[in-house]
């Protein structure tokens, strides 16, 4: 009787290490974005109380580059909202205080932009807080090039709220843009902050929180 191991057949081979052998061809190099593109989550102070519009133009403002003493000009071509997101506390328990994101330019396809308004309200000691994300194929959720009069959204807020708006930007090969704004002592090759308004540190009503607060505003 023959034993299982001295069976016909039963001699074993050794294995091939996975992939001996194999010859791997790329035909071309993987593509690439040749585009520069940033997400950035920015701060900002309201000082007043009241409602602001904010058109793309000033999105775009909000991240900038010096190139002379008074000229500041745009870091990124493109721009799109991710969301904006509002806080504020009452002035005093039982004063109600209420704050509002709206997304606008509403169409009957919503393509636009659907109008819709999102508000909160607080009496106690908890914050009015919203948090305001606009639908992907909206306007203000899509790309958008630097235009003064189309407008990303609209807030209403009291005096001391604070604001968070975080955008995705992208560039593209071309001359860059200048600011709506001209500066005042900028340094050549710094990168600035402005206002959520597009104004500059000194007058916006919208103070950009940085770390290093002035320094980096203008």
């Amino acid at each position: 009787m023959q034993s299982r191991t001295n069976r016909k057949g039963s001699r074993r081979h050794p294995q091939k290490p996975q992939g001996a052998g194999i010859l791997v061809r790329t035909t071309h190099p993987p593509p690439i974005k040749p585009q520069a593109s940033h997400r950035q989550r920015m701060r900002f102070l309201c000082a007043t109380s009241g409602t602001l519009t904010v058109s793309f133009s000033d999105l775009l403002d909000c991240l900038l580059i010096a190139t002379t003493a008074t000229q500041v000009f745009q870091q990124y071509d493109f721009v799109r909202v991710r969301l904006v997101e509002v806080w504020c506390a009452s002035v005093a328990l039982g004063t109600p205080i209420t704050v509002g994101v709206q997304f606008n330019g509403g169409s009957s396809n919503g393509l636009t932009g659907d109008g819709r308004i999102i508000s909160d309200t607080s009496m106690s000691q908890e914050p009015a807080h919203v948090r305001a994300k606009p639908d992907s194929r909206s306007q203000a959720g899509q790309w958008n090039t630097n235009n003064a009069t189309s407008s990303a959204f609209t807030i209403v807020t009291p005096a001391q709220a604070i604001i968070d708006v975080e955008c995705d930007y992208r560039n593209e090969v071309s001359a860059p843009t200048l600011a709506q704004n001209v500066a005042v002592g900028a340094t050549i090759g710094q990168f600035y902050y402005r206002g959520l308004d597009a104004l500059a540190f000194a007058t916006t009503k919208y103070t950009p929180i940085t770390g290093a607060q002035a320094a980096d505003a203008i």
